[in-house]
C-alpha cells in the first residue's frame, strides 16, 4: 500500500511491514457491521469490503469465508442456505446478539487505537514541523 508512495520512493523503501498495509485483521469487524444492517451472502460482502474504501486491498475471498465460518463457529454469526431464485444456493449469514455485542467491543477497540493513531500523528507532525520534506503526504 505504501510501497509506491513519495516518501517510500525518496528513502527507496521497498517493503513496508506497516501494519495498516494489511487490512486482515479490520475484516472481521466490517464483515460484522455489514451484517448488522441485514442479511447477506459472501460475495455481496465481498462487494462491500471491495467499496469500502481501502485502497489497493481487496479482499481475499478464502479469508473472507475462513472469517465467517470462525464467525459462525463462534457463535457471532448464522447461515443457511438459500436455494431460492436463479442460480446456485447461497450461502446467507445473520448476526446473533453475540455479534452484534462483538461488534461493540471492535468499535470500542478501534476507536481507542484511533487515539493513539492521532496522538502519534501529532507528536511526529511536531516534531518534523521544519522540515516541510517529511511531514506526511496527506494533512490528516
Amino acid at each position: 500500500m505504501f510501497e509506491g508512495s513519495k516518501l517510500a520512493k525518496k528513502y527507496k523503501i521497498k517493503k513496508c511491514e506497516c501494519p495498516s498495509g494489511k487490512m486482515i485483521r479490520f475484516v472481521e469487524p466490517c464483515l460484522l457491521f455489514f451484517l448488522s444492517q441485514g442479511s447477506s451472502y459472501g460475495y455481496e460482502l465481498m462487494e462491500k469490503l471491495n467499496n469500502f474504501g481501502f485502497p489497493k486491498v481487496n479482499p481475499d475471498p478464502a479469508m473472507v469465508y475462513r472469517t465467517l465460518r470462525y464467525l459462525e463457529k463462534e457463535k457471532f454469526v448464522t447461515s443457511n442456505w438459500d436455494t431460492n431464485g436463479s442460480g446456485p444456493a447461497k450461502r446467507n449469514y445473520d448476526l446473533t446478539e453475540k455479534g452484534i455485542g462483538l461488534l461493540h467491543v471492535w468499535a470500542e477497540s478501534i476507536k481507542m487505537r484511533k487515539q493513539v493513531l492521532e496522538k502519534f500523528i501529532k507528536q511526529y507532525k511536531k516534531h518534523f514541523k521544519n522540515n516541510k520534506n517529511i511531514l506526511l503526504e496527506s494533512s490528516t
